[in-house]
């Protein structure tokens, strides 16, 4: 949804002339598709590892960092329905909920395997 906003305004701001004569165009349109740049990166190398030592570690591209959080800390994992289309879920989200209460946002391809690994892994 966000990608393709981004599109949008890229294209209007590259295809309108009233937008191009303004000072500053050429800026809003380099840092909206820088902005589309990252969000593509963000899209394409997010992963999700449960590591040995009971680590989950969320890689969410190249030009950020890694969040790991230990498996023993997880308090619960939420499944949050986004974007409905007639009474229909477009999109889920996972919402994890540590001890501390920090929450990291996940949307793993196969949410049911990803909950079932983390509970095996809690359980052992």
């Amino acid at each position: 949804m966000l990608l393709a906003v981004l599109l949008s305004v890229a294209i209007y701001l590259i295809w309108s002339t009233a937008a191009l004569s303004k000072p500053g165009a050429g800026i809003l349109i380099a840092a909206d598709l820088v902005f589309m740049i990252i969000v593509v990166e963000r899209m394409i190398h997010t992963t999700y590892t449960v590591t040995a030592s009971n680590k989950l570690i969320i890689h969410t591209g190249r030009i950020s960092k890694d969040k790991v959080i230990s498996i023993d800390e997880i308090a619960r994992i939420d499944r949050l329905n986004k974007l409905r289309f007639a009474g229909k879920p477009l999109q889920t989200v996972l919402i994890i909920v540590t001890t501390d209460n920090k929450q990291y946002s996940i949307t793993p391809k196969n949410e049911e395997d990803f909950i079932q690994c983390i509970a095996k892994r809690r359980s052992s």
